[in-house]
């Protein structure tokens, strides 16, 4: 089983959806919250240079929509069907929309 441990900063953002999924999953992980004087150390050892990152297994992910995407796959979150699929990423991208925009 995989001990994930997800970075970003010291509030909900854009990790607070991976942070719902891992619950969701019923998965423990490490939520590693850092300030931004942290982050300004690490920032350049980072994949694109920003958080939140998902380690586990040796991997990083970046991306939060795309670590919430292979959550939701990993754990069977995604969907039994490409129409089911599809309706996932809808409701995905309608937060990304309304969240990040």
């Amino acid at each position: 089983m995989s001990r994930y441990k997800l970075t970003y900063f010291n509030f909900r953002g854009r990790a607070e959806l991976i942070r719902m999924t891992l619950c969701a999953a019923g998965q423990d992980f490490e939520d590693n919250r850092i300030s931004y004087k942290d982050y300004l150390k690490i920032k350049s050892d980072l994949p694109q240079n920003q958080v939140p990152i998902l380690e586990f297994d040796g991997q990083t992910l970046p991306q939060s929509l795309t670590i919430v995407r292979y959550l939701a796959r990993e754990y069977g979150l995604y969907g039994n069907n490409n129409l089911e699929s599809a309706t996932v990423d809808i409701v995905l991208n309608t937060f990304a929309d309304t969240f990040f925009a």
